[in-house]
């Protein structure tokens, strides 16, 4: 059998065992015929909601696409002469061509199902400001701030950092927003700048989820390191006082003791 006839053999065996697999390795029965990956994707077309469907079949031969169902079209369409004779077996196989139409209609119920999870779902996001390489660059002159925005959903978001009120747009630099795995995205913006005693950086989220933009400042004194510091010297001034304290109740004690005290006198020391 030539590699022609073999890979005609393999697709039509691999038709059916598309249905439950995305991806199907075929190894070849002689050494001249290499193996291969063939793989496939379905695709749902919204236009106005359900008022018109597409479904789009691809079936994918080593990362290159080689024949698709299009509902619109009503059959199989190859790419090229090569995989001509595969939609044309296809197309003229009734069964097959009736489960690929019938998919328009799963379209519209997956729509129907998931249209309230996904289109209408709006999670707002929550945001926090840090500021990095304060340990690792403690003198430098740039710093890098870096606002943390994640828990929202739909991905598209905008994010913007503003110093002392003026938005700063040179030295801003943004992930994209990615997949938490639990319907929620998430994304880093990076500011880098002079940090200065008094200054106010605020990072400025606009999102779908929230009815105007939600604000958050940071201030250099109130950072971390800043509040760990004036922790620090609290509790070490609290436990100063106690100390004093302590050490003063003990002292007073000891010299009330001395001054009460009254031991018998030796009459040999009284004038005569």
């Amino acid at each position: 059998m030539g590699a022609l006839g073999f890979l005609e053999k393999c697709l039509s065996l691999l038709f059916c065992s598309l249905l439950v697999s995305e991806i199907t390795l075929c190894k070849g029965s002689s050494p001249d015929v290499r193996d291969f990956v063939e793989s496939m994707t379905g695709e749902c077309h919204y236009v106005n909601g359900t008022q018109r469907v597409r479904f789009m079949h691809r079936y994918i031969y080593n990362q290159e696409e080689y024949v698709y169902f299009d509902s619109d079209v009503g059959k199989f369409i190859a790419k090229n002469e090569l995989w001509r004779i595969v939609a044309d077996s296809w197309n003229n196989n009734p069964d097959i061509i009736e489960q690929e139409r019938s998919a328009v209609e799963r379209c519209k119920y997956n729509y129907g199902v998931l249209h309230s999870f996904t289109a209408d779902r709006r999670v707002e996001p929550s945001i926090k400001i840090s500021l990095m390489d304060q340990n690792e660059q403690p003198h430098a002159v740039q710093h890098t701030l870096l606002c943390n925005v994640f828990g929202f959903y739909p991905s598209e978001i905008e994010v913007k950092w503003y110093r002392n009120g003026q938005e700063e747009t040179e030295q801003v630099q943004s992930t994209d927003p990615y997949h938490n795995g639990d319907w929620s995205y998430h994304i880093l913006v990076m500011l880098e700048t002079e940090i200065h005693k008094g200054d106010t950086f605020t990072c400025e989220v606009h999102h779908r989820s929230l009815d105007a933009p939600h604000r958050v400042d940071w201030h250099p004194q109130s950072s971390d390191a800043a509040k760990n510091k004036m922790a620090t010297g609290i509790v070490g001034f609290v436990l100063g006082i106690v100390f004093f304290i302590v050490g003063l109740v003990i002292y007073m004690r000891g010299r009330k003791v001395q001054t009460s005290f009254h031991g018998p006198q030796n009459e040999r020391f009284l004038p005569q």
